[in-house]
């Protein structure tokens, strides 16, 4: 007889992860055991002792693979790569600085199988406070970037048209079939997403989730946001530690995802002018986090 199906593969990256990794295996784990998975952990050279941590879990842990890269070449590779070893015929994606409550997965699983057109569901996510995080975006326009910048998006947060990026329209209390949920905490059809090959690597560590809800939506799949089930998430840990570096990505990745998605020829202007506004946003920003460094020697969470 071959080996059992492993129903699931939890792929995680991890970057000097260590105040939060062992909460969220602690929290996995015996959830993986209870839906027939596996964890894959690829570590993006730690310079803390996450390394140690993963380990002395794995040592533990049969269902638990770690693997230790030399380089940190980023969130899309990191995923990728544990993509190639995934056994399980779903795979969540999830952040280390997530936790589990009971039954989660398995609630997960339930609503992906559910219909053979759905290719992601997404919990809501919740600060460790229990406060509500608002996850869930629509695909972004070239205006959305123009509200963005001239802070209107800010003015009007409940507006549709001025907002509806990030959907200040939308009720994340409801279930909705959206275009992109955070890619913190998403359950992703297995088949699907090896047909898709994964992550694209020319978004290292933004929009790399928004490029790969777009080319499921595009392929005809259904995304699905179901705040029933919560999943707690601290937000940006690994980010939060590298912030001007982080900054700076995150404008490029913003470029490139309408340089992907945005190649008709009557669209380049278009293309060209959000590339303007990003770059001169993006000096300001980089100012303001150079002088908070030089200032309290800590970075501060402005994305």
């Amino acid at each position: 007889m071959g080996m059992p199906m492993i129903q699931l593969s939890a792929l995680l990256v991890t970057y000097n992860s260590s105040t939060t990794i062992e909460a969220c295996l602690e929290s996995l784990l015996p959830e993986l055991d209870a839906v027939n998975g596996e964890a894959i952990v690829v570590d993006n050279h730690s310079t803390d002792n996450t390394p140690e941590l993963l380990e002395a879990f794995a040592s533990k842990h049969s269902t638990l693979q770690v693997d230790l890269s030399r380089v940190n070449r980023g969130f899309a590779i990191g995923n990728n790569q544990a993509l190639q070893n995934a056994r399980g015929e779903h795979i969540l994606i999830l952040n280390p600085d997530t936790i589990l409550q009971p039954g989660t997965l398995k609630a997960l699983l339930e609503e992906l199988e559910k219909d053979t057109q759905i290719g992601i569901v997404a919990p809501q996510l919740q600060f460790p406070d229990g406060r509500l995080q608002k996850t869930c975006r629509r695909f972004p326009s070239h205006m959305d970037v123009v509200y963005n910048v001239f802070g209107l998006s800010k003015m009007f947060p409940d507006s549709k048209r001025f907002n509806g990026w990030k959907m200040g329209d939308f009720d994340h209390r409801e279930p909705c079939q959206v275009d992109q949920p955070a890619g913190a905490a998403l359950l992703v059809r297995g088949d699907l997403l090896r047909e898709l090959k994964g992550f694209d690597p020319n978004f290292p560590m933004f929009f790399n989730d928004v490029d790969l809800c777009k080319r499921i939506k595009e392929s005809g799949y259904e995304i699905w946001y179901r705040p029933g089930i919560v999943i707690q998430h601290l937000g940006g840990a690994s980010v939060k530690q590298v912030k001007l570096k982080m900054t700076l990505s995150s404008h490029v990745s913003f470029f490139r995802y309408f340089e992907k998605h945005f190649t008709r020829l009557h669209q380049q202007p278009l293309n060209f002018m959000v590339g303007v506004l990003l770059y001169l946003s993006l000096i300001p920003r980089l100012f303001l986090l150079m002088i908070l460094k030089d200032k309290n020697n800590t970075s501060r969470d402005t994305l």
